[in-house]
């Protein structure tokens, strides 16, 4: 079988954080999701050398919240210091874990992780949503797996990568379905890039169809066609459009593994996002 890709929830939303993450200065960033005793704080997460985390969220209105669940792990700058071996990474684990080993997730697949944005700007010193900008489902990263790592069966991690949450605080996790996926240090398909990172602001990372005010009604292109039956959760809607694209509304939020497939014109689909979106890492 060939690679696969997997559409993986992940950041805020309705239920975990409340607001969306905010589009600053045309690059997508995810707000990691609140968790307590984590010992990773919002403020200690750096937007740039002068901004952490904590202050854009008071600044948008997101004051109840100081720890967070920094997972996937997918910028090196966000945090102040790193190892030199240290690639990105992300953790799953539970019934979604379940459904990833099900589906023989492993080496040479694409995680590509989409959340829920809005655009930002800093209006008087202070940043705020924009108005009239619309709350939107877009593609915020991508990890190509290089190895997984399954905690549970005790296997061995890399020491660089030993604080990711899913190991350091494996005993929350249970003793079974708990996995580490580590990127590969270049994408296999085009090498001058990493195998994992954080996108840019680009109109082909947007889920949502144009002009849609519910950001859940998503337009694909026709290579999903075919593809109904990979999603979960079931669609309430689902509809070829005359161009041969696909409209698509979910049944409720559905498993955070959203979507798994090898179909390989969905993975030349992801391959080539990869390519021509500008990354940041």
């Amino acid at each position: 079988m060939g690679r696969k890709v997997i559409l993986s929830r992940k950041g805020f939303d309705e239920t975990t954080g409340g607001k969306p993450s905010p589009i600053i200065d045309n690059k997508f960033i995810s707000l990691p999701i609140p968790r307590a005793d984590s010992d990773v704080f919002y403020k200690d997460l750096r937007l740039n050398q002068d901004e952490n985390y904590l202050t854009v969220m008071k600044d948008m209105g997101i004051k109840f919240y100081s720890e967070a669940h920094l997972d996937p792990d997918l910028t090196s700058d966000v945090k102040e210091s790193r190892d030199k071996n240290w690639r990105g990474l992300f953790g799953q684990s539970g019934k979604s874990q379940k459904r990833l080993m099900d589906e023989r997730v492993g080496k040479g697949d694409i995680f590509l992780f989409f959340g829920w944005f809005r655009e930002v700007k800093k209006t008087k010193k202070r940043w705020r949503y924009v108005p009239q900008a619309l709350n939107i489902h877009a593609i915020f990263g991508f990890l190509e797996v290089d190895k997984v790592v399954d905690i549970s069966a005790d296997g061995t991690l890399p020491s660089w990568a030993k604080y990711h949450p899913h190991f350091k605080d494996q005993h929350e996790y249970g003793d079974k379905f708990n996995s580490i996926y580590i990127a590969t240090p270049k994408f296999t398909k085009c090498e001058s890039k990493p195998g994992w990172g954080c996108f840019n602001y680009d109109k082909q990372l947007i889920l949502t169809k144009d002009g849609a005010k519910n950001k859940s009604i998503w337009k694909l292109p026709s290579c999903f066609q075919e593809e109904r039956d990979q999603f979960y959760p079931k669609m309430d809607v689902w509809k070829i459009l005359s161009n041969g694209s696909v409209e698509l509304q979910p049944v409720g939020r559905g498993d955070q593994e959203m979507y798994i497939s090898s179909n390989p014109d969905v993975v030349r689909w992801a391959e080539d996002l990869i390519k021509s979106c500008p990354i940041y890492t």
